[in-house]
């Protein structure tokens, strides 16, 4: 039994920042890697392939202590760490004469956000990392490029509606005050896929549904396009020394942790934003927390697990999904092979196949009568930017319509 998560010839789509929701994408097969620079027992690829993009995607291999794979990371990559966020801000901010004013203000907000609440439920290994980054980019030149690392986890947890920051701060000052968002109207809150197109998805196939039963699990990435990110794609493979599972993540230089992967036991992960009214910074930082599955992690049932003894934060739709359970399913056992988590603050809803809930779901637009969205499959998992949970969906931000679903 074998779990696939789109790599080799088909790994390059999972790298694609998407502008539109009819992405035409190409398939590009790898044709070798080319050796860049290495440090100590970590090196640095260029990866090979008959692409149109300007710059290859890179594939970094990480071994050894957190704190070496860490300072390999910084040394190896200070530059592109340095030019993707400086980068992802100008495409944030603008080119004005005070957006550098702006950018250092964010900065100080984001360092503040960082040290006193994300940081605070990260375990210490990848705390060690994160010096590690800090001082190999430091031995490079890039004093400041460790906070630029730190600076990205905390954007990457961020609510999708810029307003929404106000209800995590009044939050942290006020704990014991009723902070939940304002209800949203018939049109929704803030800009939900119906108005900007964007929708993240992800999906896990298996059993009959595949040749030879083979797990099959992907992500697609859909966010703003230019933003500069874009011209530093990179895979990379981390081999711990303290018996954390080897494991890979695709994403982009700067951007410390998972958008999606897949580990050495054969688990994938994959997230795609879900825009909640119960939000906090006060738990575990998702783009770390879906490492910390992979590398804790032998199959869904221990996933579930560790991710019940961890807090959320913001809302997310997350994946996991697992080729040792894809691998005992098709010996006549029962699943779940595939969960997908639909999360907000102190709640998450567990959805395997054929998931009753999602049948009976249904959406009420202003004035008209109930639809039915619902449409579970056997043998398969899949999400957008939506929720099928009653809970999650009575606390969802952005717009609903017939296109949420």
């Amino acid at each position: 039994m074998e779990v696939r998560l789109a790599t080799g010839p088909l790994f390059l789509l999972l790298l694609l920042a998407c502008t539109v929701n009819a992405l035409q994408p190409d398939v590009s097969e790898v044709q070798g890697y080319t050796r860049l620079r290495s440090f100590k027992n970590s090196t640095l690829y260029q990866i090979q392939a008959n692409t149109d993009y300007d710059t290859n995607p890179y594939l970094l291999h990480l071994v050894g202590s957190r704190y070496d794979i860490g300072y390999a990371y910084g040394y190896l990559m200070s530059a592109e760490i340095e030019f993707d966020y400086n980068a992802l801000l100008s495409s944030l901010l603008g080119d004005k004469w005070y957006d550098p004013l702006v950018g250092a203000a964010l900065g100080d907000a984001l360092d503040w956000q960082w040290r006193d609440y994300l940081s605070r439920q990260l375990p210490v290994q990848y705390m060690l990392e994160l010096q590690g980054i800090a001082d190999g980019a430091g031995a490079q030149g890039c004093q400041v490029c460790g906070s630029y690392i730190t600076r990205a986890v905390v954007l990457a947890n961020a609510p999708g509606d810029a307003e929404d920051f106000v209800f995590i701060l009044l939050r942290e000052m006020f704990p014991n005050l009723n902070t939940t968002l304002p209800p949203r109207d018939a049109g929704g809150r803030g800009m939900g896929p119906s108005k900007h197109g964007l929708q993240c998805s992800m999906f896990a196939v298996w059993g009959n549904r595949t040749q030879g039963n083979v797990l099959f699990s992907a992500r697609n990435l859909d966010w703003n396009k230019d933003t500069g990110i874009n011209k530093n794609k990179l895979v990379t493979v981390t081999v711990p020394n303290d018996g954390g599972n080897p494991s890979v993540q695709f994403g982009f230089v700067g951007l410390w942790g998972a958008l999606t992967g897949m580990s050495s036991k054969g688990l994938t992960v994959h997230e795609a934003n879900l825009e909640e009214d119960e939000i906090t910074f006060e738990g575990f930082p998702w783009i770390l927390r879906l490492r910390y599955i992979m590398e804790y992690a032998s199959d869904i049932s221990e996933a579930r697990r560790l991710w019940e003894e961890t807090n959320n934060t913001v809302g997310f739709n997350h994946m996991v999904a697992s080729g040792p359970d894809a691998a005992a399913y098709a010996q006549g056992q029962a699943g779940p092979v595939a969960l997908a988590m639909e999360t907000m603050y102190e709640y998450t809803a567990y959805f395997a196949d054929n998931d009753q809930r999602e049948a009976s779901a249904t959406y009420t637009p202003s004035g008209g009568a109930p639809v039915h969205i619902g449409c579970p499959l056997a043998e398969a998992v899949w999400r957008t930017n939506h929720g099928y949970d009653p809970v999650i969906m009575k606390n969802y931000e952005w717009s609903l319509s017939p296109s949420s679903w």
